[in-house]
């Protein structure tokens, strides 16, 4: 491709190079908290990967880091943005060293081993660049003032990548669907330095942990509860509203539920033969559909590898195969039985959530007003929304790859069990307006069995203390989160 045409893409991708303003559709005022994050990698040599599902505002998280560059009066000229993906460039079978050879040459007009500033390279949907991984290792280990950023639809890409060349040079970050606190953020109905709040209540339950001491955490609470509590109403009509359609950006603002169900159905549809069919070659994508609309339906129940392989009349290691590949595609993920022993969690069947509610309503044909009265739907929606919020407290609470919920079962089931500074604590998922005797003798007797600082019930709208258990309303424990 020659490169006064590659040029010309270039300057479409970057108007600022000409002292115009990024497109309203490629940024946003809302900030995430994956803005502050990153923006504090600005000035880190290391390529900073941005990866997630389609469609969660990759694109305008990278934009907004851009217009945060401008604002501080940097060249327009040493920001450089590209979708990888631009048809264009596919076309004419222009590679990642031709474009920096045009940029080099047309735009900012030197050699990039001559750099005295660092330059901003912004690469989006990375994976669509063959040998991604290797051409950044090169350019990264060159020297050059350069500092990437990239994103990925997908971490079979990334994991990949990073195994074999990008070790030590690379920090991923994960950007996920909104968290409720985050929705909440968008509409205004806690304020912006909310995070501070929320801090304290985290602060106090490491504490707690700490002391074995479940009252530090509970005043906290009630402090924390005093706060937001006259905001009650509006946060439980916009819990009503993530149960049904979840935490996709796109959907903030849509009011038509059926216009929703048919763009989830669309992103599912993009996700599997984009990120899984394509790359994997798999020849019976209806399969693959088949298996997520089971899932879907059963997410958070007991998963049978060699019943459902015989449903879906295959193999079990292509069964296998097709759970890692929706893994990887940020749509499901796994909770193994808590045991000590590794060998005791392997022979347990695992529980499998759909990660976000909109996408599991909207594979089932549940986005509707109608969703809200079935009290059934809604315990297992709520279930699985605190799963993955569960995870992101891990994550918050101890920073580390793939933070881990697991199950416990003995006669009976407690729905998840997470561990924090190596103390596991049971946590029960009852999103009614009564919670069950025998809910709370489970987590009593799961507390003296195994040293647990404390246990929780997540309920509809209980807040109590009864013993060591604390029941906790499913809107209140997001919110911390």
């Amino acid at each position: 491709m020659e490169q006064l045409e590659i040029l010309k893409i270039l300057n479409r991708y970057n108007p600022w190079w000409e002292n115009k303003p990024i497109p309203p559709s490629k940024i946003s005022s809302f900030k995430r908290g994956d803005f502050y994050f990153l923006k504090k990698s600005l000035e880190r040599r290391e390529i900073s990967s941005i990866m997630g599902p389609r469609r969660v505002g990759k694109t305008i998280l990278m934009h907004q880091l851009i217009q945060h560059l401008l604002e501080l009066k940097v060249d327009p000229k040493r920001i450089l943005y590209l979708s990888i993906d631009e048809v264009e460039l596919n076309r004419g079978g222009a590679e990642l060293k031709d474009i920096l050879e045009t940029y080099s040459k047309y735009v900012i007009q030197k050699p990039l081993d001559a750099l005295q500033e660092t330059h901003y390279f912004f690469l989006d949907e990375v994976q669509e660049l063959p040998d991604w991984a290797a051409i950044l290792k090169n350019w990264y280990d060159l020297g050059y003032k350069l500092k990437f950023f990239i994103s990925g639809s997908s971490s079979i890409w990334i994991s990949k990548g990073t195994e074999e060349s990008l070790l030590g040079r690379i920090k991923i970050s994960l950007m996920l669907p909104l968290k409720f606190s985050e929705v909440l953020k968008y509409r205004q109905v806690i304020p912006d330095d909310f995070f501070k709040t929320r801090l304290e209540v985290l602060d106090s339950l490491a504490l707690a942990l700490e002391k074995d001491d479940p009252e530090i955490f509970k005043s906290a609470l009630l402090k924390f509860i005093g706060s937001i509590g006259n905001k009650k109403e509006l946060i439980e009509i916009e819990l009503n509203r993530y149960m049904t359609v979840g935490g996709y950006p796109e959907f903030l603002d849509e009011k038509d539920y059926r216009k929703i169900g048919e763009a989830v159905r669309d992103k599912i549809k993009l996700i599997f033969f984009k990120d899984i069919v394509r790359y994997f070659r798999i020849r019976n994508p209806e399969v693959l559909e088949d298996l997520f609309k089971l899932l879907a339906r059963n997410s958070g129940s007991p998963f049978n590898l060699a019943k459902t392989a015989e449903l879906l009349d295959i193999q079990r290691p292509t069964l296998r195969d097709y759970l890692k590949y929706l893994t990887k595609a940020y749509l499901i993920k796994s909770s193994e039985f808590y045991s000590l022993s590794r060998r005791k969690r392997i022979r347990k069947q695992e529980k499998i959530y759909v990660l976000d509610p909109g996408i599991r309503n909207g594979m089932l044909g549940f986005i509707d007003d109608a969703l809200l009265k079935e009290e059934m739907e809604l315990g297992i929606i709520a279930e699985g929304i605190l799963f993955d919020h569960l995870i992101r407290l891990k994550f918050n609470l101890e920073p580390g790859p793939e933070p881990e919920i697991f199950y416990w079962k003995d006669k009976k089931e407690i729905d998840f069990v997470f561990q924090v500074k190596r103390k596991p604590i049971p946590v029960e998922s009852k999103f009614r307006n009564r919670t069950p005797e025998e809910a709370l003798k489970m987590l009593e007797e799961f507390v003296d069995q195994n040293k647990s600082p404390f246990g929780i019930i997540v309920t509809k709208d209980i807040f109590n203390t009864d013993g060591k258990i604390i029941k906790i309303p499913l809107w209140v424990f997001l919110l911390m989160i």
